[in-house]
């Protein structure tokens, strides 16, 4: 299977110069959570929410002062047009990235991310349950911190979605792109319920893999939290998909 097949046309695209607030406006905006930045209509690198987050993180309100090549990725990682998907699978799970540009002789010509992967997967007879593939070091944080706060420990652990817990009980979840929503309309600093999903919707380690896929993709989410006796013990991602997938 061919990842042209698969991948998504219309790319958002940016100029390095792009303001950062630009470039936030954009990805608050566009599902996918990345954009690639042009220069000379030649693909250079991309900017991701957790691009974003991370320079939340150092510079706080202050990174409405960068610019697009202040904080895009520069190796970008691509692939051709005729590069099988299962290769691309594993190529974006290597590199630790959740999208690639598709490009041909130096045009871009597409973006394939790991939504087009849930496509993928909820169309093949599959078998599994999520016990299987969650995460069980789950990272946190209180319902008392801050967008900040919350931006500097998605950055030190390398994550784009926290559960937020009161007590210990789950009481929300805030993502990436929830902290870019918000930084795309305001620059006050709030707490991460205020920002963030309340009462996210949450699945049991016995449910199918295939009925998680199915839901973050009717949903539109990337996270789901696992909950046993009314107890976070775990979380499934994208990403622990994409390893469903690749292992399929």
């Amino acid at each position: 299977m061919k990842v042209a097949e698969f991948a998504n046309s219309i790319v958002i695209t940016v100029s390095p110069e792009s303001s950062l607030r630009e470039v936030i406006d954009v990805l608050s905006k566009d599902p996918s959570g990345r954009v690639v930045v042009l220069k000379d209509e030649r693909p250079i690198g991309m900017i991701s929410t957790r691009d974003v987050v991370a320079s939340f993180s150092e510079y706080g309100f202050k990174l409405y002062d960068l610019k697009a090549r202040d904080i895009m990725s520069e190796d970008l990682v691509y692939v051709s047009p005729n590069e099988d998907v299962n290769n691309v699978v594993r190529i974006m799970l290597a590199n630790n990235i959740g999208g690639v540009p598709i490009i041909d002789n130096d045009t871009l010509v597409g973006l394939f991310t790991e939504r087009d992967i849930l496509k993928l997967l909820t169309s093949m007879v599959f078998s599994g349950i999520v016990d299987s593939i969650m995460s069980t070091n789950v990272i946190t944080v209180s319902d008392e911190n801050n967008i900040l706060d919350a931006a500097k420990v998605m950055t030190m652990k390398n994550v784009r979605r926290l559960p937020i817990i009161r007590g210990d009980k789950l009481v929300g979840i805030i993502t990436a792109a929830d902290i870019v929503k918000y930084l795309a309309k305001s620059n006050i600093l709030v707490k991460v319920l205020d920002v963030g999903t309340k009462n996210p919707i949450t699945v049991s380690r016995y449910d199918t893999i295939l009925k998680v896929a199915k839901i973050m993709l009717e949903r539109r989410i990337g996270t789901l939290p696992v909950l046993e006796n009314q107890k976070l013990v775990g979380i499934v991602t994208e990403r622990d998909l994409m390893y469903a997938y690749i292992n399929a």
